[in-house]
């Protein structure tokens, strides 16, 4: 499209409001010396769950610096948009609507990628005016299938057990094998606005935790899909109690979501004013500012896990029924795994009287906080 005083093509444009230079700078478009030209969009579908969505975010730096011009499109679902708002490589997010296929088949782009194994995820890559589709699609049966060879060993860690179970290699660099880019490890991408900080500020203020030298989180939530990847709650209270006992200097504080609205309270009880319960009730950016107050985050295969690892927080990360060795801590931080392998693993339920999740040992948990801690306590 021609036009004298707009143009369509350039990063900053929407066409819905003024663009963030003209607001900022009152520039226009005919002489604007803030005009980036679009060179190719790219399509990216990550749409479960919030955890996974946030640690997919690793790839987008090596995204934009093989691709100069690049624009990138995310397509998620709209609870884990949050996470993505305010990162600097995504220039659109969408999230599921109404709206959305009328809008991807419109634009025109010049690689679409679906990083998800679910039916939606790939019906939305069919919705897309794409000149190359890749990672995951739909058959003519309707079914979830693996568009190209890059995609094969993913999909059957995701269809079969034993495949995942004898996985050795990162999420991330199955992820950039999807995406078609050498392996370069990044960390996942979180951008906390300052008054999001400031909020978290006034909950330290308001439990008066600056008269601690650092803060141990513990992250009893383990998400609504995989409960059995929760540590049992009497483990928590062993080494709350232990923290409190042994470094009078650590604050604890405790994490959850809306699944454990019962617990923590519980828990928090049990403890007698030992620790310092977060709340269940956070938004998701409300969460992720409260991670950034912990030095050591002790948690499972959780979304908590990824944010403390974007946020460059110390981890104490405890496995069970999911893979250890899918998880790259990025050097900040340690891996606790039970004493003796997961039998039931990637299931909803345990059928073993003892599960794995039992036979991760307290001592073991204490001393990977103590590590991560350091001398200083």
């Amino acid at each position: 499209m021609n036009s004298l005083f707009f143009k369509a093509d350039c990063r900053h444009f929407t066409g819905e409001k003024p663009c963030a230079p003209h607001k900022a700078e009152a520039v226009v478009c005919r002489d604007c010396p803030r005009y980036e030209p679009v060179r190719e969009r790219v399509l990216i579908i990550k749409l479960d769950a919030a955890g996974d969505v946030l640690r997919s975010t690793s790839i987008l730096p090596a995204f934009k610096k093989n691709n100069p011009g690049l624009s990138i499109w995310w397509v998620t679902e709209n609870f884990s948009k949050p996470l993505l708002e305010k990162n600097p490589f995504i220039d659109v997010l969408l999230g599921v609507d109404p709206a959305l296929p009328g809008l991807l088949g419109a634009t025109v782009f010049g690689r679409a990628f679906n990083f998800d194994m679910g039916r939606k995820a790939a019906a939305i890559l069919q919705m897309a005016n794409a000149n190359s589709k890749k990672g995951f699609g739909l058959s003519k049966e309707g079914v979830v299938v693996p568009l190209e060879p890059s995609a094969e060993q993913w999909f059957e860690m995701g269809i079969f057990d034993t495949a995942k179970r004898a996985n050795q290699r990162t999420y991330q660099d199955h992820l950039f094998q999807l995406g078609g880019l050498p392996y370069s490890p990044e960390k996942p991408q979180l951008v906390l606005t300052s008054g999001e900080k400031d909020w978290a500020v006034q909950f330290a203020k308001k439990n008066k935790l600056s008269k601690f030298k650092k803060l141990v989180g513990l992250n009893i939530g383990s998400g609504g899909r995989w409960p059995m990847k929760r540590w049992r709650l009497e483990g928590f209270t062993w080494l709350a109690k232990e923290l409190k006992k042994k470094y009078p200097k650590v604050g604890v504080l405790l994490y959850g979501g809306p699944e454990e609205r019962e617990l923590m309270p519980a828990l928090s009880k049990k403890l007698k004013g030992a620790c310092f319960p977060t709340g269940t009730e956070n938004t998701l950016r409300q969460f992720a500012s409260l991670v950034g107050l912990c030095d050591v985050m002790v948690t499972g295969d959780t979304l908590a896990l990824h944010v403390a690892v974007a946020l460059e927080k110390k981890v104490v990360a405890y496995f069970g029924p999911t893979s250890d060795a899918e998880i790259n801590l990025f050097g900040q931080g340690e891996k606790v795994v039970p004493s003796s392998p997961c039998r039931c693993y990637y299931q909803n339920k345990c059928t073993q009287k003892i599960s794995c999740m039992d036979n991760l040992r307290e001592k073991d948990m204490l001393a990977a906080v103590e590590r991560q801690l350091g001398p200083q306590v």
